[in-house]
């Protein structure tokens, strides 16, 4: 029997960032859904970051007759299922099997488009159950069709990260930016991956970062004159943000210069505020 009868989705995890999805000012989340689709076929999340199980989740999926499979937008996990129920699993999934995943970051520059405080000592996780470390306020993974972004609050505390990296082989403790974290039953039937009599739901999960807005500073090297914006601007791969000489600066700019988008290279923070700086 092929891959595609024996084998059923048991859930999905879409990996999106709105630095590639958002095109200048326009937002994904504001985009026809053709357009959507053109941005997603232009997206692949591994040219900045990487998911990866971990040596123990790798030996639970061998043992459970699973298969992980890396998508454009993320990671798909299969399951054997029997031939007569195609949402019932070939071997039971017990309701505290949990499955770890690495989230490592590829991208150097990531920290200066993705709108996140980097912590040391700490971890960003995402899981369906919140550990016993994490308090009542703890960000539990968002599934798909919730409009939800990651902030700084999916960060969890140094006792329980060293909780999470003690259960890694040495190895594997090397630039681990967070922890994907999926047990087959939640803290809430919402995010279940199976239901109380262990049949599969195949739920998909999100982590959606955003893009990083910034001021931008524009430094004239012939007057050593700066200027810079009176409010915040995106950081996008694709489109460009036009500048209004006249509003976007105080004083006022004059009309006819024309103000180029800046690089992500070149990002300063200063006070809480970050800068792009763009030398004209």
């Amino acid at each position: 029997m092929s891959f595609n009868l024996t084998y059923g989705l048991l859930f999905e995890v879409t990996f999106l960032h709105n630095y590639f999805l958002n095109s200048g000012e326009d937002t994904y989340a504001g985009m026809s859904t053709p357009d959507k689709e053109k941005m997603l076929q232009k997206f692949d999340y591994d040219s900045f970051a990487a998911i990866t199980p971990t040596v123990e989740t790798q030996t639970r999926l061998r043992n459970y007759k699973m298969a992980f499979k890396p998508t454009k937008t993320g990671i798909r996990v299969y399951v054997k299922v029997k031939e007569a129920d195609e949402t019932d699993p070939y071997i039971s999934l017990p309701p505290d099997l949990k499955l770890d995943f690495i989230v490592s970051v590829k991208d150097y520059q990531f920290e200066n488009y993705t709108d996140l405080e980097f912590v040391p000592d700490q971890l960003f996780l995402f899981s369906n159950v919140k550990p016993s470390t994490e308090p009542v306020t703890f960000k539990y993974i968002s599934k798909s069709n919730e409009n939800v972004l990651i902030s700084n609050a999916y960060l969890v505390s140094e006792k329980t990260t060293a909780q999470f990296l003690s259960e890694l082989h040495t190895a594997e403790r090397q630039d681990v930016f967070g922890i994907l974290s999926l047990s087959m039953k939640a803290d809430t039937a919402a995010k279940n991956i199976v239901t109380d009599s262990g049949k599969m739901i195949t739920p998909n999960f999100k982590i959606h970062f955003d893009n990083r807005k910034t001021l931008w500073r524009y430094i004239n090297r012939k007057t050593a004159i700066t200027i810079r914006t009176n409010a915040v601007k995106p950081l996008t791969y694709s489109g460009f943000v036009e500048i209004d000489p006249a509003a976007d600066f105080t004083p006022s700019q004059l009309p006819d210069t024309q103000y180029p988008n800046p690089s992500v290279k070149s990002i300063t923070k200063n006070d809480g505020d970050y800068y792009s700086e763009i030398f004209i």
